[in-house]
């Protein structure tokens, strides 16, 4: 695979696990308003459609990150783990961030 669309890859995986990890909480937090006073549906709408389209694209995209970076059988269960738990996505991104730089530093044209 040609260095700029390993790159391009890699940080979009970073750009979506940040992504992922903010808007689960979000609507959470939106959709308890929303159930304490009434208010708030179009922000629940909207918030929604960006958590769901986000965190399909996390899915689709954990597979692809894990081929390029070697990832074993544990590693990618808790790459699809993660989406699941509010903020972890961001600890993940995290902890395999040395290996996403090396993989960047490495990759060959």
């Amino acid at each position: 695979m040609k260095r700029n669309a390993v790159i391009a890859i890699l940080r979009l995986f970073q750009f979506i696990a940040f992504a992922e990890g903010g808007l689960l909480p979000s609507i959470l937090l939106v959709a308890i308003f929303n159930w304490v006073t009434g208010r708030g549906h179009l922000l629940v709408a909207i918030i929604g459609a960006t958590h769901g389209t986000v965190f399909t694209i996390y899915l689709l995209l954990v597979p692809i990150v894990a081929r390029l970076l070697h990832w074993p059988a544990k590693t990618i269960s808790i790459a699809f783990s993660v989406a699941f738990v509010p903020f972890a996505t961001w600890g993940f991104e995290r902890r395999i961030r040395p290996e996403i730089f090396g993989k960047l530093n490495n990759s060959e044209d």
